[in-house]
This record gives C-alpha cells, structure tokens and sequence, in this order.
C-alpha cells in the first residue's frame, strides 16, 4: 500500500446521546437533511474520551490524553476527485465537520485515518486504548447520495498498520460496515463487534492496548460527512 499523505482536515465535535433531547440547527440546502445537536449534557463529556470535534479547524485532533496525532488520507491516486477538509457548512454540531468526498478509481482507493500519535520517522505509533469498548461518532452523506449508503469503518493498530513493522500483508483493518442516510445519524462501533476481512497476514485479534487510528474506507463513490468522534466506555 502507498504511504499515507497529510492532506488538508480538521477535527470533530463530540455528541453522546443517551436521551432524546436535541436542538435543530439551519443548515445549507447542500447539507445532510436535520442535522441536530446531541444531548446537551454531551458538552460534559470527559475530555479524555474525545478524538476530534473539527473545531480547530485544521488537520490535527484533539490533543489529549497523550494523543497528538493528525487526520491523514491515504490514496492510490487513480480517484476521479478527491476531497478531505474540515467544512464549516454542514456541522452536526459546533461550527465545523469533516467532509471526505471522492468519486471512482481503480485500485484500492482512498481512505482517511484519525491517526492517534505520531510516531519517529515514518513509523506507526500507538495508544492504550484498552480502558474503552469502542468509538461513537456522527455521520451522513450528501443530498445526492444512493441511500441506503454502506461504509466500512473501523480502527488499525500496530499489527495491521501498514507501518507497523508487524504485518506482512498490511491494512486489513478491524471494520464493521454502517448503513448511512442523508439525515446526520450517530454510529457506535464496539470493539467486539469489528473484524478482520481475511487478507491481512497474519490475521489477529483487535489489541485495544495498541491503537493505531480511527479509519473510513469506502469502497464506492462517497460523499461523507463525519462529526463528533470520541471513544466510549
């Protein structure tokens, strides 16, 4: 697989919803329809849980909890179009969110990785993300998407990071497949749950103590909004 390139992003807004109160924000007609704001005891979310809210403005997440990593995409340069920015038109919460958008190609495509740490040179690095059962995040695609729309996510860690110094047959990540519409939905993916596709060698159980990044891989013409990632217990 190429190297990952930095490419222009930002972080991510925070939404744990575990009540039904939400607050309906005006947004372009270019937007995923009714984005809302998450449960308003959201913004009380420790913040070492939090990956990114985009509210930067740039590529880098949050920085906290040891985490001091950038949002990188990584491309096999045969896509029609490519974009991965930090946007301020279509936030689901706060004033920004992340927009990945790319159109066909050829190989094995693009992907767009929050990874966690920098690591020495042009080798991965990890973080103990053993105390967490997964990653909660908000999404949707744009208006002119085929809904429903099926994206791969999922997290990469040592043994699969291309970089890693592990695998031998590199980047099968541990994924699960969500269903996205044009209406901003919150996604949760618990550890347990993701697996391995099967061409990755060696194949290995997820080792949460050895987090590389948070990945979206999509494996056909996407138009993908992304807001308020951040683990949870």
């Amino acid at each position: 697989m190429a190297n990952a390139l930095n490419f222009g992003v930002a972080g991510v807004v925070l939404a744990l919803g575990c009540t039904s109160e939400v607050e309906p924000i005006q947004v372009a007609d270019v937007c995923p329809s009714q984005p809302v704001r998450g449960p308003a005891q959201s913004a009380l979310l420790p913040q070492q849980e939090w990956i990114d809210d985009f509210e930067s403005g740039d590529e880098q997440i949050m920085r906290v909890d040891g985490r001091d990593g950038f949002w990188v995409v990584g491309a096999d340069g045969t896509a029609l179009e490519l974009t991965a920015e930090t946007s301020t038109r279509c936030a689901a919460r706060g004033g920004y969110a992340g927009h990945f958008l790319g159109g066909k190609r050829s190989d094995w495509g693009v992907n767009w990785t929050a990874v966690l740490k920098k690591g020495s040179g042009n080798q991965a690095a990890s973080i103990d993300a053993s105390g967490y059962s997964g990653v909660s995040f908000w999404a949707a695609v744009g208006p002119g998407s085929v809904t429903p729309f099926e994206l791969p996510v999922g997290v990469t860690t040592l043994d699969v990071a291309w970089n890693g110094g592990v695998c031998t047959k590199c980047m099968d990540f541990y994924r699960k497949r969500v269903t996205l519409s044009t209406r901003w939905q919150q996604v949760v993916l618990r550890f347990e749950d993701l697996e391995q596709s099967g061409y990755g060698l060696p194949q290995t159980p997820l080792n949460r103590a050895e987090l590389v990044g948070f990945i979206i891989w999509p494996d056909q013409p996407f138009d993908v909004w992304i807001d308020d990632v951040h683990f949870i217990r």
